[in-house]
């Protein structure tokens, strides 16, 4: 990591809070048609995240690219809200999960367009549909914390190199990560890693991945040794340089879910009465 002054911390905008846990994963998941995931997944960008970002920094029309797309969520939610949308895959089983995610939407009237490949494009094969204006993707945790060549060193700098060349100038990378994984403060090392292959952070922001509710969380009682779940994700903020990058948006939030004691309480009201 480079010495220079880093501005952005002084940016009263480094530090926000997506309102994306509203409900958990796995009612977003089932919500939105996508196969089923573990409740406190960290490896992957949930649907209310990803719509979350394409909002905040694309408009409609706009091209979105998630360059290590797993099960096609951040396409597919792309696609929902009229954007164009770039899947990669190298993985066959994953490219197929993500090109399923796609069909469904589509089926479902979603009006956006978009496809998958199984490959990053380079500037001889590059066929798509325009400059991309946000690259968005997730970061999971290590396989191993302590491999110096883990996504904390070699290897994390040379994947957040490979995406230079995918958005316009001025356009955004966002990386979604897990928060503190096996003792790795896997953000701070993304943020670090992005500098030094000559991306520029500008922001910092928590995005919620669960309702603080224990009852949907799963552990309606806790056992005499609780445990405790992640219940946000850490989310890195690049632009490129060049080119004139655009002010970020902040969308309206969904409506709030009524919180699970308030809906027993209206159930033990109406028996109450009856």
């Amino acid at each position: 990591m480079t010495a220079e002054p880093e501005t952005w911390r002084r940016d009263g905008r480094w530090a926000t809070v997506w309102p994306t846990g509203r409900r958990s994963v796995a009612a977003q998941h089932t919500a939105g048609g996508y196969p089923p995931v573990p409740p406190h997944a960290g490896g992957a960008v949930s649907p209310e995240v990803a719509a979350y970002a394409v909002a905040i920094y694309s408009q409609a029309g706009d091209t979105v690219c998630d360059p290590d797309c797993g099960p096609g969520t951040v396409v597919a939610e792309a696609v929902r809200a009229r954007r164009h949308a770039v899947g990669i895959s190298r993985d066959p089983d994953g490219w197929e999960a993500a090109r399923a995610a796609l069909t469904a939407v589509k089926a479902q009237g979603a009006p956006g367009d978009g496809m998958i490949l199984d490959e990053l494009p380079d500037r001889r094969s590059w066929t798509g549909l325009g400059p991309i204006d946000l690259v968005l993707t997730a970061i999971g945790p290590p396989d191993d914390p302590a491999d110096p060549g883990g996504p904390a060193g070699a290897r994390l700098r040379a994947r957040l190199a490979s995406y230079r060349d995918l958005p316009r100038p001025g356009g955004h990378l966002v990386v979604v990560a897990a928060y503190h994984v096996a003792g790795v403060d896997l953000a701070s090392e993304v943020a670090a890693a992005g500098r030094d292959v000559g991306w520029r952070p500008v922001q910092r922001c928590v995005a919620l991945t669960a309702v603080p509710y224990t009852r949907v969380l799963g552990t309606a009682r806790p056992p005499a040794r609780a445990r405790a779940y992640p219940v946000h994700q850490d989310v890195i903020i690049f632009r490129r340089d060049g080119g004139r990058a655009r002010e970020p948006r902040t969308p309206d939030p969904p409506p709030l879910a009524p919180a699970p004691h308030a809906a027993l309480d209206s159930v033990t009201s109406d028996r109450s009465a009856a």
